[in-house]
């Protein structure tokens, strides 16, 4: 009952999970979108002010061309009407505008009256003089004996910026001028991310332009003001086109009932999916627990040949395999523990200790290249003094090498008994040929073994030895001499 509980649990966990893949993707990518709109209904509003004060500076550049080509030479009161009246209607347009009209003679240089970092001799754009932002138009023109200055200046104050905004249909909530970075400071992350991304939020827009420093000509970023987006008009400008709905107004909702079919479809074919999934792990899950208890013999039936059908199919086979496999891990088992019992006695079938020789030093050791080999070391001393030194490798690894080199090894002790007998002692090569005749034929045909085999006489320094195969002779150091006599 329990079992069937917590799997009750797990169908709620595949229903969770297609709800965060689906309806919650859904949901992320609706407010995704909803974001957007609103990032661009936001900026929307702010770019017409910002545009608005671009178009009037790129359509007044050549607004004092007239002025200068009705002053002529250097005397500025035959023009005073003229330049009256331009003024007059500039302030008209734009209150709060000044015009200056300056007659500077040749004495004097334009460096000390133009910014110094102005290279040109006009200049149009938006600028930021004694912390207040302003738009403004300066051309110079030199002549024989002085140089005309004309300078424009309208202030981005109240009047122009609600000029502004009543022209394109939006409110000023501050139109108080502060520097970016400062403003950006003031709101922070939370009070971006709540104006830009909370779809209907009351927080104003900024409208940044960007302006020169009248004194230092260095870039600068100001928030002109502050404006109230009107979500309304936008979308009912978006989704008209003329007196009629705009063309993308019914195929969107078109699309957005036809998702919700989809999903609401994709929703009762996962109920359905889930219980046969659930169906199928509750299954496998009790007959992997008779596993767990050692009941290999344990089959699920199948229900459908589907996907969940092979899953099935390859349980019901494992199961079998895993079978066989434990009878196969209990013959191994049996199998390496014969192999390290063997491993054992092979070492009690190596000298325990090496014979103490005077003036000389015997010793040995054997590295199998398994757990056990057909390599073989052995010492037989004599009662006169001799010790007998036997090296030998039999052909192959494994345990039939090691099963070799022990009859080896029984054959050469029983002639060493004869070799210690009080009748006549075989030489090296002699013990060779009959120990090679003992062992012959006992290997199969495609098997053999390689042997040193040597006796050292003490008292005379002598070392007779027989090699079959094994290696090259024997070296001696030279601060001790040793002679030697080999048999072949």
């Amino acid at each position: 009952m329990k079992l069937v509980s917590f799997w009750s649990a797990i169908r709620w966990k595949i229903l969770i999970l297609f709800s965060f893949f689906s309806i919650v993707s859904v949901a992320l990518v609706t407010c995704l979108s909803i974001a957007v709109v609103n990032v661009l209904i936001r900026r929307e509003s702010a770019y017409l002010i910002e545009e608005r004060i671009k178009v009037i500076v790129e359509s007044r550049k050549g607004l004092l061309d007239p002025v200068l080509e009705r002053t002529h030479g250097c005397r500025y009161e035959s023009n005073a009407a003229g330049f009256k009246i331009f003024s007059e209607h500039l302030n008209a347009e734009w209150p709060g505008s000044q015009s200056i009209a300056t007659i500077l003679p040749s004495t004097i240089s334009l460096d000390d009256v133009e910014p110094s970092w102005m290279d040109q001799p006009s200049f149009s754009g938006v600028i930021l003089a004694r912390g207040h932002p302003e738009i403004r138009f300066l051309r110079t023109v030199k002549r024989e004996d002085c140089s005309i200055m004309i300078l424009v200046i309208i202030p981005l104050g109240d009047s122009f910026l609600q000029q502004l905004s009543n022209a394109a249909g939006l409110e000023i909530v501050n139109s108080k001028p502060i520097d970016l970075y400062e403003y950006r400071r003031k709101e922070g992350i939370a009070g971006e991310i709540e104006a830009n991304f909370m779809p209907g939020s009351s927080k104003p827009v900024p409208v940044v332009i960007a302006m020169r420093n009248w004194r230092t000509g260095l870039p600068e970023s100001l928030v002109l003001c502050q404006i109230r987006p009107s979500y309304s008009r936008t979308l009912e400008d978006l989704s008209r086109m003329g007196l009629r709905r705009a063309s993308w107004f019914f195929p969107l909702i078109a699309i957005t009932f036809t998702l919700g079919l989809a999903y609401a479809f994709g929703m009762w074919f996962s109920l359905r999916l889930s219980r046969r999934i659930v169906t199928v792990i509750d299954t496998l899950s009790q007959a992997s627990h008779r596993i767990g208890m050692g009941d290999f013999s344990i089959r699920v039936p199948l229900a459908e040949k589907d996907q969940l059908g092979l899953l099935v199919v390859s349980f019901n086979a494992m199961t079998a395999q895993l079978e066989q496999l434990r009878e196969q891990e209990k013959q191994r088992v049996a199998l390496e523990r014969d192999i390290a019992l063997a491993h054992e006695a092979q070492q009690y079938l190596y000298p325990r200790s090496a014979p103490s020789i005077p003036g000389a030093k015997v010793c040995g050791m054997t590295r199998p290249a398994r757990i056990v080999s057909g390599d073989l070391y052995d010492f037989f001393p004599f009662t006169n003094n001799t010790v007998g030194l036997l090296c030998a490798d039999v052909s192959g690894k494994g345990m039939s090498a090691a099963l070799m080199m022990a009859h080896l090894q029984a054959v050469a002790h029983g002639r060493m008994l004869m070799q210690d007998q009080p009748s006549p002692h075989l030489s090296p090569s002699a013990f060779a040929t009959m120990l090679n005749h003992d062992i012959y034929g006992r290997f199969g045909d495609h098997r053999y073994a390689t042997m040193f085999y040597g006796e050292y006489d003490p008292k005379f320094g002598l070392l007779q030895y027989v090699n079959a195969g094994r290696f090259s002779s024997p070296r001696t150091a030279k601060s001790q001499p040793c002679r030697m006599a080999i048999y072949r």
